[in-house]
């Protein structure tokens, strides 16, 4: 990094969130905190008028222009006008014999590729050209500089942008801040009584909670690139995910959360679990049209009753929803720090819930594109996302997992199994017994809380006993007896046999 001798005057820190991911990026510094999309464009598209636009929106956001350095140990963050004039590539991959395939392969390596946050742009846009009339628009993008919610707003102003170039008329005034208003506004909440109820909120949420929830089997570092299995939903099934904004007082994340909890819940053998969900954390208008890095992962407690009825679980997912958006600018990370596990990913961690139910579908002049997204950033455990993508728009369901916690098969059964207790969650009536939706989970998590009762009673009934019993079978035996030592065991009669214990939930 830059001495402090070199700091430009307009230098300032990094916001709460941008810190959180700077020090993650120094800890694994070959796995890029990046976001890589795409926008699949099919038409005449005017490449010199997208990289004008894509120019003139860098300016009005700044994040595209954004410098890291380092002032006396500390990271900051400043403007540099001198990136206003960076290339934006166009690539052409007309003459491969796979054009698609080997666009598609650029892109995985590119954002894969590690990035030195003092040295490199961190905002890329590239052009990818594939057939004549057939173009990917291709952005890299490091957390520090963007979150996922704000590149989508960049994208959606290149487009008006090119537009409204391409119609010859003036486009919409530019409305976002500029990085350091969000600086002082993030700077000002943590200094505010509104941060200190937040936390408290989320501090009583997760008592009891420190383990967090976790379909691996085993632990891991993240990876650059994750494994990933995903599916369309039918038609029918999202008419009724979607049916129930109106006729219920429950969201349709609602119903998503629940269902997920229900599978964590049966596959862990556990009533309480955790689900990270990751919010916008922009609760002003201004915020919402601007750029920066923002963006929080909040943990929801979510309790599986035995007893509890579709209806009563998706009523209690929806009121976590509700605490969470309430709260939503004070972070994991926050959390963490405050009960005095700051730097432990695994505290409150959970696998992530994203629902993004809106058609994402772009427009650049007559031409209209599906936006794709790559990679959100490495993923810790298990990211599910929940999109809507194509034309005709249709809903997805992946899984991304960390391939050093989960392997490709291990992944395709939790995804397959998830996908077929949704639907029967789904239609289910509001006040069916959730322990009778999906009888295969439901039975693999009676198993599973059978193995850990099992497990449970035998850590009890030989606590203090020694570890090692000296048996007389291989040693000259005595002239007379030496004695017996006993263990009294009553074993519960509905306790599964010892064999039981090898089973596994997944």
């Amino acid at each position: 990094m830059r001495d402090a001798q070199q700091t430009p005057s307009e230098a300032f820190p990094l916001s709460s969130a941008q810190r959180s991911i700077w020090f993650a990026q120094q800890l694994e510094p070959d796995v890029p905190i990046c976001i890589a999309q795409y926008v699949d464009l099919h038409g005449d598209l005017d490449i010199d008028l997208l990289r004008r636009a894509g120019r003139t929106a860098g300016a009005e956001f700044q994040s595209a222009f954004l410098r890291v350095i380092d002032v006396d140990g500390e990271p900051h963050q400043f403007v540099d006008p001198a990136l206003e004039n960076q290339d934006i590539p166009v690539l052409d991959f007309r003459d491969e014999p796979d054009p698609l395939a080997a666009a598609r392969t650029w892109m995985d390596a590119d954002y894969a590729t590690p990035v030195d946050l003092a040295r490199d742009t961190l905002v890329n846009m590239t052009i990818l050209q594939v057939a004549d009339r057939h173009y990917l628009w291709y952005s890299r993008i490091h957390h520090v500089a963007l979150d996922g919610y704000a590149a989508m707003t960049v994208v959606n102003r290149i487009a008006e942008l090119y537009t409204a170039a391409f119609e010859g008329r003036d486009p919409e005034p530019a409305r976002a801040a500029d990085l350091r208003t969000l600086y002082d506004w993030d700077r000002d909440y943590r200094e505010s009584s509104r941060f200190v109820a937040d936390r408290d909120y989320w501090v009583g949420r997760v008592a009891g909670m420190d383990a967090g929830t976790t379909l691996a089997r085993r632990t891991g570092p993240v990876a650059a690139h994750s494994a990933l299995t995903g599916t369309a939903l039918p038609e029918e099934l999202v008419r009724d995910l979607t049916a129930t904004e109106t006729s219920t007082v429950s969201s349709s994340s609602a119903v998503l959360v629940a269902a997920f909890a229900t599978y964590l819940s049966r596959l862990t053998g556990h009533d309480d679990v955790v689900v990270n969900l990751p919010v916008s954390a922009r609760t002003t208008a201004l915020v919402r049209r601007s750029g920066g890095m923002l963006v929080n992962t909040v943990p929801l407690h979510i309790r599986v009753d035995p007893d509890d009825t579709r209806e009563a679980l998706v009523g209690r997912a929806q009121l976590e929803l509700t605490g969470a958006l309430r709260h939503q600018r004070c972070s994991l990370e926050d959390v963490r720090r405050e009960t005095g596990a700051a730097g432990d990913s695994s505290r409150y961690a959970g696998p992530q819930i994203n629902i993004m139910l809106f058609d994402q579908r772009i427009q650049l002049g007559p031409l209209r594109g599906d936006f794709h997204i790559m990679t959100s950033g490495p993923v810790e455990d298990l990211l599910v996302n929940i999109y809507q993508s194509g034309t005709p728009a249709r809903t997805f369901v992946d899984f991304r997992g960390n391939p050093n916690r989960y392997d490709e098969d291990e992944l395709r059964i939790h995804h397959e199994r998830f996908v077929t207790l949704l639907d029967d969650f789904v239609r289910a009536a509001a006040g069916t017994a959730v322990d009778r939706i999906h009888p295969e989970s439901a039975a693999i998590g009676r198993r599973v809380r059978r193995t850990a009762a099992t497990a449970a009673f035998w850590e009890r009934t030989l606590a203090g006993a020694p570890e090692r019993l000296e048996l007389p079978a291989l040693r000259r035996r005595p002239a007379q007896p030496s004695g017996t030592a006993e263990l009294d065991v009553t074993i519960p009669a509905d306790l599964p046999a010892l064999t039981d214990l090898a089973g596994g939930g997944a």
